[in-house]
């Protein structure tokens, strides 16, 4: 038996890695192959649980403030959203339709899909 840890920098590495042991869908797995750590700052305590909910709904994680995560009133937080490329697409789905989220959204968006994970040839 061997096992041992793999680097896959990004979406085309994965994808040949996959390749390699012939699953037949690498291209949909290699989103999934990539995490992603994404800083956000000055977030409103009702936005930043929301998006902490959807992340934790799909098995991916967001970290909050002390205080917003207690509610406190007008609490206010950097967060650190973290999860698979094909996470945080499933996030912005989920929260597609929420108007004051939706800033949000689109900067995590900007970020995923711009990053040298998804990028890099």
């Amino acid at each position: 038996m061997d096992a041992h840890s793999i680097n896959l920098g990004s979406v085309k590495a994965a994808e040949e890695a996959l390749d390699q042991i012939g699953t037949g869908n690498s291209r949909l797995m290699a989103q999934r192959a990539i995490h992603i750590n994404i800083a956000l700052k000055q977030v409103p305590g009702s936005d930043a649980r929301l998006l902490k909910g959807a992340y934790n709904e799909i098995g991916a994680e967001a970290a909050v403030n002390k205080h917003v995560y207690a509610r406190e009133e007008g609490a206010v937080t950097d967060m650190i959203v973290m999860g698979t490329i094909y996470q945080h697409r499933e996030v912005r789905r989920i929260l597609a339709d929420d108007p004051v989220i939706r800033p949000w959204l689109d900067a995590i968006e900007a970020v995923v899909e711009n990053c040298r994970e998804t990028t890099d040839a």
